[in-house]
């Protein structure tokens, strides 16, 4: 069976997946919009796809077996919602929402719909993440220590810590509940009168403890890493510095008589294409590890410490859990 797909967004975001489809031979792309329409017509030309005017005639017209939602968290607009009310199974870049009421609404659009969904963490289909876990097996993670540390650019403007934290490093928090299980508190601190800073304490269900740092300061180059420590042992997680959100690609196993490096091989952003195709063609949401409901937790975390660092208290993960229900739009 050949699946038609469609793209909501051509840019460098939409390039892995596209690649990745491209070497499938059960796969088509039929339709592309962009606010870029060059870039949609690029894209198309390539595939014999139509171009479609907004994602709304996108869903409409080009009646796509699965959508991919490759555009920045502001220029979601509704196609979520959209494609939940058609059927529509989706695979968006994240965090997936704009923020987190909208990402709540969207959850239970798709839960209504029993869809199938991805949020491209693709962090969690990455090699050595799988090495990492195999590793560690049963062993207790009493501590994990994360650094997200992103300039910005003069065209981006202005830019808060817990802005960054929600918009790009929700693929970090993703990693360390891969690892660590869910977060039951968070207490965050701002640094810098204009928020560039910010300190995140994650006392984590399990008992461990976890600390985030995301800066939206200045720097020569972007740092994204994650460390866990256990007695005797410490694994280490990094990134490239090229990129302006780049995913771990790195692992370094220290141990008391050895030091091990290992690097990604796989492409992680074709394994998780893989997975949503299969769940797609199989109508099984559960078989997507990375699905909207599972992102909503790792975005309740963010939404929490976005909460904590403006209110100046610790605030539990179930408190904007609990919130109600958004009105549906």
């Amino acid at each position: 069976m050949t699946l038609s797909t469609a793209f909501y967004g051509a840019g460098e975001r939409a390039q892995p997946y596209l690649r990745a489809l491209a070497r499938r031979a059960d796969v088509r792309v039929t339709g592309v919009c962009d606010p870029d329409r060059r870039a949609a017509e690029a894209v198309a030309a390539g595939w014999g796809a139509g171009v479609f005017p907004s994602p709304e005639a996108l869903l409409r017209e080009a009646r796509p077996d699965a959508l991919w939602v490759c555009v920045p968290p502001h220029a979601l607009g509704e196609v979520l919602l959209r494609a939940a009310e058609q059927g529509v199974p989706f695979f968006v870049e994240p965090p997936g929402a704009a923020d987190y009421a909208g990402a709540r609404l969207v959850g239970k659009r798709v839960s209504q719909a029993d869809l199938v969904t991805a949020v491209g963490f693709a962090t969690r289909y990455t090699d050595v993440l799988a090495e990492a876990r195999e590793y560690l097996g049963a062993k207790a993670l009493p501590l994990a220590l994360g650094w997200w540390l992103r300039p910005t650019t003069e065209e981006e403007g202005p830019t808060t810590a817990a802005g960054l934290l929600w918009a790009e490093a929700a693929g970090l928090v993703d990693a360390l509940r891969y690892f660590c299980g869910d977060v039951a508190r968070v207490h965050a601190l701002s640094a810098g009168a204009a928020g560039g800073g910010l300190v995140v304490q994650l006392e984590l269900a399990s008992g461990g403890v976890g600390v985030l740092t995301c800066t939206a300061y200045p720097r020569p180059d972007p740092r994204a890493e994650l460390e866990l420590l256990g007695e005797g042992w410490t694994l280490g997680f990094a990134a490239p510095t090229e990129g302006a959100a780049p995913a771990l690609a790195t692992l370094r196993l220290v141990e008391r008589d050895r030091t091990t490096i290992l690097r990604r091989l796989n492409d992680p952003a074709a394994d998780h294409a893989a997975a949503f195709l299969e769940a797609v063609a199989a109508r099984k949401p559960a078989a997507v590890p990375t699905g909207y409901a599972e992102s909503l937790r790792t975005l309740a975390v963010c939404h929490a410490a976005a909460v904590s660092a403006r209110e100046g208290r610790p605030v539990t993960v179930a408190e904007v859990e609990h919130l109600p229900t958004p009105p549906q739009g």
